[in-house]
């Protein structure tokens, strides 16, 4: 088995790169944020702050969407970051109307029974609600639906040079009142293309291309107003297209307690199971802190993240961020040893550092391209062939989601 500790080297390069955030936040002109109306259910914060940008994949395997909420707020703000958000009472705000406000003349006839279509037959512009006849919020089936290209190229050509393709598709669909609970079961299928070339060793060899298909579930349910949890469970098989066996099948899992130290500080304790060959179980330990909504410090092992507010551009917002993580997985293949082909199980285990930059359009369309470096990169078999230690080299990964 690897060394775990090595993993300690993510948070050594946060907290080499917090200070610099901050200094280029003191430096940085101001930029207008856009502001959101009152709404009867709360006040808004200013800036969406989306749970660390594009949410992690503690299974580094393909794209998850159902590890953070959707939105999350910080003090002074009256919102929680768990759970549904609070209503007022009944009675407290006016029933919808049944006529328009004076002087509106347009609008479909169903919002509003009463109103007659324009007598010249002009095209009615769509009605924008206003915080006299706000809109009522409503919960989408599909949470997300995305993709994800990540590439580690050759940089030398090195026999144990390796270059790798990931091609992720997945669409994640929520239901509401999971158990009774107000937090939904977010569930997630997915599929991933892996294109591999190298290295170029006789015995310690990758076949051309793989793949991950996998269904995700993820549950976040609130214990109490101060303790919630991140539950979470994939069930998959990864293979080549060669070969299939029960080593094929995998099952991994999370399971984090989230406490609420302060209105902005939360500690994190748990574990993630990866089920590999080299690394079974890591654990998951850290606190995140939300200074305000334009920043999320989520340093929290083995998925360190600091997110950052930068600009707006017209209606969408500019983040940027720093991150690790422990990327590979773990496939079953079918390997050429030079008298013949036998089935086996690989691993693919790195680490990353990268530097990323996310769009988010109000629309919910968010895009979002990373730079990286990927080193102390391995492949460890399952037979009894030796371990192969993998030349170092970056990571560009871009992708969206709706």
């Amino acid at each position: 088995m690897r060394e775990i500790f090595k993993n300690t080297i993510f948070v050594g390069a946060l907290v080499l790169a917090a200070p610099a955030a901050l200094l280029a936040q003191r430096i940085q002109a101001p930029t207008p944020i856009n502001t959101v109306a009152p709404s009867p259910y709360g006040v808004q914060p200013p800036a969406t702050l989306t749970g660390g940008i594009q949410p992690f994949d503690p299974y580094a395997t393909g794209t998850q969407f159902s590890s953070y909420p959707t939105t999350t707020y910080a003090a002074p703000y009256n919102a929680p970051t768990y759970g549904a958000p609070s209503y007022p009472p009944p009675g407290s705000y006016p029933p919808p109307p049944t006529t328009p406000p004076a002087g509106f003349n347009a609008g479909p006839p169903s919002y509003f029974p009463n109103q007659t279509a324009p007598a010249n037959g002009a095209q009615q512009p769509i009605y924008q609600p206003t915080t006299e006849f706000p809109s009522i919020p409503y919960e989408r089936f599909l949470e997300n639906v995305g993709f994800r290209h990540t590439w580690l190229p050759k940089l030398t050509n090195d026999n144990t040079a390796l270059q790798i393709h990931d091609f992720d598709v997945s669409a994640t669909a929520q239901f509401p009142n999971f158990l009774g609970c107000n937090a939904p079961l977010l569930v997630t299928p997915a599929f991933v293309l892996h294109l591999w070339d190298g290295p170029q060793n006789v015995v310690q060899n990758l076949p051309g291309n793989a793949y991950s298909a996998y269904l995700d579930f993820a549950w976040n349910p609130e214990l109490t107003p101060r303790l919630y949890a991140e539950l979470g469970f994939r069930a998959g098989v990864y293979s080549d297209f060669k070969t299939f066996n029960s080593n094929s099948v995998r099952l991994q899992g999370l399971g984090v307690a989230a406490v609420k130290l302060t209105p902005t500080t939360t500690l994190k304790a748990g574990v993630v199971y990866l089920d590999r060959l080299d690394i079974k179980l890591l654990p998951v330990l850290g606190v995140t802190w939300q200074p305000d909504a334009r920043s999320k410090f989520d340093l929290v092992f083995p998925y360190p993240r600091i997110s950052k507010y930068w600009t707006t551009f017209g209606d969408k917002e500019v983040w940027w961020y720093v991150g690790g993580e422990y990327g590979g997985g773990s496939w079953t293949i079918q390997r050429d040893t030079g008298m013949g082909f036998v089935d086996d199980q690989v691993d693919i285990n790195d680490y990353r550092v990268f530097f990323g930059l996310e769009a988010t359009h109000p629309n919910r369309l968010r895009a979002y391209v990373e730079l990286g470096f990927v080193w102390e990169r391995q492949l460890v078999y399952r037979s009894a062939i030796p371990t192969l230690n993998v030349d170092n080299t970056l990571m560009l990964r871009t992708g969206f989601n709706f």
